[in-house]
């Protein structure tokens, strides 16, 4: 998958994206793997562009989602434009930087993620009792919630 768009200057880029894993601990301190989505050059000697996220270091909750480096990334919020994500409204902010909260498409993420979107998928459903207990009715000391 290569993904076309704009630099600072208006110049048109090439770049291939791929998802790398990184750790990040939820509120109990269990380790759990991240998104990171990493863009390469698609020219002779592919080097690396940039990095789309950032990692706060904790896990966030809401599947297939990062936070995404307007401020080191030009042009992110192109990407937005040809389908691959969406921006959720949610925000975190960091000294003077606010950064934005995006949910990324599983297809994107499967075409261009492989095995460590594999990785990351498997881990979140584990954690979060995957699709087999989304059908479970929520419960309130034995009584169950209407």
């Amino acid at each position: 998958m290569e993904i076309e768009f704009k630099d600072y200057f208006g110049d048109q880029l090439t770049l291939k994206p791929r998802v790398e894993l990184y750790s990040v601990k939820d509120f109990t301190g269990r380790k759990m793997p991240g998104l990171a989505i990493v863009f390469d050059t698609t020219d002779e000697y592919p080097e690396q562009y940039g990095v789309l996220t950032v990692s706060f270091g904790e896990m966030i909750g809401l599947k297939d989602c990062a936070y995404i480096d307007v401020n080191n990334f030009p042009g992110a919020e192109q990407l937005l434009d040809k389908g691959i994500a969406e921006d959720t409204g949610f925000t975190k902010r960091s000294g003077f930087c606010e950064y934005p909260l995006w949910h990324f498409s599983e297809e994107f993420l499967k075409e261009c993620g492989g095995e460590n979107y594999r990785k990351y998928s498997e881990a979140y459903d584990e954690y979060f009792g995957g699709e087999e207990n989304s059908e479970t009715p929520v419960t309130d000391c034995g009584q169950t919630m209407t």
